[in-house]
């Protein structure tokens, strides 16, 4: 029986199979069938389905395939999860739900319509959901807005909630060494949202800012509009040159840097300079934009301590966000920000609309409390490490002839740098037709002059899905 009352039956016996050869994507075959299945009777409402596991051992397939065949199936109304009864088929089908009767054109119709495209290596911005503690997460969030106490439904703070501002302010102190207090801090709808905030807060139009180069294509997006003058500075293997920034701009107003983990190139940037962008920044009373979008994920030693954590003039902005560690969906991330601008910054963002939604930062505040953060986080840094070290044993054969690897000891990406006389765009859109994404490494520039070079993200797959596809991007590359 069911939680909610209704008998749950088991799936008769149905032979899925899939097709490695077909143009159909795997995760697409997987959906239809259970689809039709679904359609033409031979499941029925309630019957239950094999679990994501026991599927993808059946079909030899990643368990993530299936995940994403089921979440589609989910979306569509053909299936359901509830607690204690896995995935059933659900209790009122779409075609119940759109027409009385038992409508075989507007079946087959619903199976013509296009399904989403499965996630295919090396596609970035994506972590493994699946290892997500999903119960204790929903058990969490639906303790608490159950009876939700009085203070939070009147709370107005467009700084965001206190006690996950608190939270936040616990684990920087912890883990990247940043001594700062709640209010410094400020919940953010991510990354686009901190950079927009800074922007219109503290610059005026004409005001010059250092930028990475290469670099991120978001933040030099948003940076890019009311008139401020971006400046690119390009980048070495250590990281952001301050000397050649001051040659081509000494005047700038900020900088915007990834010291931890440069992006895209992987670079860390030393001591010397760290001291040294933070002393031009006193002397200039300019302000330091340092993201740290991935820092959690570092696989030899400890994290790095934040610039921020060494500086004394509080010059330095810090801007982190969770998607890297739960996911892109959650629409969350902060910025701290120094004493000295807080008053500017919670004028800025009251004239500006609502701040993110409440609706997860109360949950968001006790998982970090409660220790859940961390410990997900360690869980996740040993997987990755698996997957990072299964992709670089599938590439290291041809590391130096066909490619260069870079692969700095953090983060969720590794590059392949190519000669200078390669396409990376286009090798870019020739992989792609094999089923393989990645991103060029050129496309990062915003000047004339480009390294060419590949990146591939692996956190979102499995090692076997990882090594077949290095195989099939070797094969690109030698033909």
């Amino acid at each position: 029986m069911s939680r909610s009352g209704r008998p749950v039956s088991s799936a008769p016996i149905i032979d899925f199979g899939i097709e490695r050869d077909d143009a159909e994507p795997i995760q697409q075959q997987i959906a239809r069938q259970v689809r039709e299945a679904v359609l033409d009777g031979r499941l029925k409402p309630g019957d239950k389905l094999p679990s994501t596991r026991a599927m993808g051992e059946q079909l030899d397939v990643a368990r993530a395939t299936v995940v994403e065949a089921y979440e589609q199936l989910i979306g569509e109304g053909y299936i359901e999860t509830r607690p204690g009864s896995g995935t059933t088929v659900a209790a009122e089908l779409p075609e119940t739900l759109l027409t009385a009767g038992n409508n075989k054109t507007r079946a087959k119709t619903l199976l013509r319509q296009p399904a989403r495209k499965p996630a295919r290596p090396f596609r970035s911005g994506l972590v493994d959901w699946d290892s997500f503690p999903h119960d204790e997460w929903g058990r969490m969030l639906g303790r608490f807005w159950r009876n939700p106490p009085i203070s939070l439904l009147e709370y107005n703070d467009s700084f965001g909630w206190l006690p996950l501002r608190q939270a936040i302010a616990a684990h920087l102190f912890e883990w990247r060494g940043i001594a700062c207090e709640a209010q410094q801090v400020i919940i953010t709808a991510g990354g686009a949202d901190a950079f927009d905030l800074i922007r219109r807060a503290l610059f005026a139009p004409g005001d010059k800012v250092w930028m990475e180069e290469p670099g991120y294509a978001t933040a030099r997006r948003v940076f890019s509009l009311g008139g401020l003058d971006l400046v690119p500075v390009p980048v070495d293997h250590e990281g952001f040159n301050v000397e050649r920034a001051v040659a081509k701009a000494s005047t700038a107003r900020a900088a915007f840097v990834t010291p931890a983990r440069q992006y895209p190139t992987g670079v860390t940037m030393p001591l010397s300079r760290r001291l040294e962008l933070l002393n031009w920044a006193a002397a200039q009373k300019a302000i330091v934009i340092e993201d740290d979008y991935d820092s959690e994920y570092r696989y030899v030693g400890k994290p790095l301590p934040a610039l921020m954590s060494l500086d004394r003039a509080a010059s330095v902005i810090y801007s982190g966000t969770f998607s890297k560690v739960f996911s892109p969906i959650i629409r969350l991330g902060f910025i701290v920000v120094p004493h000295r601008v807080i008053d500017v910054m919670r004028r800025e963002r009251l004239s500006f609309g609502a701040p993110p939604s409440l609706l997860v930062q109360p949950t968001l505040a006790q998982f970090m409390e409660q220790g859940h953060f961390a410990q997900h986080i360690r869980r996740m840094r040993r997987l990755y490490a698996g997957r990072r070290a299964a992709l670089l044993q599938a590439l290291s054969e041809h590391d130096g002839k066909l490619f260069t690897v870079d692969a700095p000891p953090s983060g969720l990406t590794i590059m392949l740098r190519l000669p200078d006389d390669a396409d990376d765009v286009a090798l870019t859109e020739r992989l792609k037709a094999r089923g393989i994404e990645v991103q060029s490494l050129s496309s990062h520039y915003a000047g004339r002059q480009r390294q060419q070079g590949l990146l591939l993200s692996f956190a979102g797959f499995a090692d076997k899905e990882l090594v077949q596809a290095a195989q099939k991007l070797v094969q690109a590359l030698q033909h």
